[in-house]
């Protein structure tokens, strides 16, 4: 009997502890809501104060990105200089982080920053449009701008990562009567990257900050239309790095503030 009362004093205390930890759970959800809603409504009542207007549609609570560390991929380099000669490309090291690929087609060259070029090439292509959209398919660059007219002309894209559009980090490909003649642009593979652990400026930030530039560099606006976080590629001869930004859209420009510095710069 005496056990019997002492598994359900047990339980007691387990049903209680459970009520407790639920309730602490819920108080902390409520709490954060309560704080995510005044962060919006002081970030708008601030910017309605400086006579700019926060469209509606922005989301001040949004989730920024993390700075990512990359490494090179001679891979996919290689399979990017085959898709660009025809096939058959031979790699070459030229020192300096410099490879180049070599074909009865042409020549490209990648460098260690992520750059990669090549002129003279006379890689015959039956439809410039339609090698141009596979290119970017297969490579991840997307945002496929086509200035076309007979096999002649230029096609350009933006590399994005994750659905994030990298900043700096594009492809032009050059058509001439129906060939591939040139080539220029940056590419980086986030296969094998690394994020960084370090604190960034959030939504709600980078506004505030853009506010203070505003003010102290004049700028005129009267209405942010859209915020967003994008990447920009960093690259040295040693390192490849992609740096998330603010892009703040205006009625006039658009801005960029770094998300670690908080330096602001307009695009």
């Amino acid at each position: 009997m005496e056990t019997y009362r002492l598994k359900n004093i047990a339980i007691l205390i387990l049903l209680l502890l459970n009520a407790f930890l639920l309730l602490l759970l819920g108080y902390q959800f409520l709490q954060a809501r309560q704080t995510a809603s005044d962060t919006v409504e002081q970030l708008r009542s601030l910017c309605s104060g400086s006579q700019l207007d926060l469209d509606g549609s922005v989301d001040v609570l949004q989730e920024g990105l993390s700075p990512l560390r990359l490494s090179r991929n001679s891979s996919v380099e290689a399979a990017m200089a085959g898709a660009l000669l025809g096939g058959g490309a031979e790699s070459v090291s030229q020192g300096g982080g410099i490879y180049s690929y070599v074909a009865p087609t042409g020549e490209l060259q990648f460098r260690s920053g992520g750059s990669f070029d090549g002129a003279g090439l006379r890689l015959p292509v039956e439809d410039p449009a339609a090698f141009s959209q596979a290119f970017c398919e297969e490579f991840s660059y997307q945002d496929l701008s086509l200035s076309l007219h007979q096999g002649t002309g230029n096609a350009t894209a933006t590399q994005y990562v994750a659905g994030v559009p990298i900043r700096g980090c594009g492809v032009t490909l050059t058509f001439l009567d129906g060939c591939l003649t040139a080539v220029s642009g940056s590419h980086v593979s986030p296969e094998s990257g690394q994020l960084e652990d370090s604190e960034q400026l959030t939504c709600a930030s980078a506004l505030v900050r853009f506010l203070d530039y505003r003010s102290s560099a004049g700028i005129i606006c009267s209405r942010v239309t859209a915020v967003s976080c994008v990447y920009s590629l960093q690259g040295t001869s040693s390192s490849l790095r992609l740096a998330p930004l603010w892009l703040i859209e205006t009625d006039t420009y658009t801005y960029l503030v770094d998300a670690s510095s908080g330096e602001i710069s307009r695009a």
